[in-house]
């Protein structure tokens, strides 16, 4: 990913965008940087996706074999996350 990003900074600062305009680099590289964010926010929301099907994951277990201690702090540091 960050080859991708190198590149397209490389083209739009670089020769090949010698036709651009200030403005145009300026508005790529701006979108660049709101992708990222999303990017970003988008592996957050999955983390907090994986630790949501792990507290169910425990709970589906079933009773005889569930260890509360685990699903007790399973749902403590889901909490904790957000």
């Amino acid at each position: 990913m960050n080859r991708i990003v190198d590149k397209v900074r490389q083209t739009v600062g670089g020769r090949r965008a010698e036709k651009m305009g200030k403005d145009d680099r300026s508005e790529i590289l701006a979108r660049i940087g709101n992708l990222e964010r999303e990017v970003q926010e988008c592996r957050a929301l999955n983390r907090r996706l994986a630790d949501v099907v792990d507290v169910v994951a425990e709970l589906l277990v079933p009773a005889l074999d569930r260890d509360d201690a685990r699903v007790s702090q399973a749902l403590a540091q889901l909490d904790l996350d957000r």
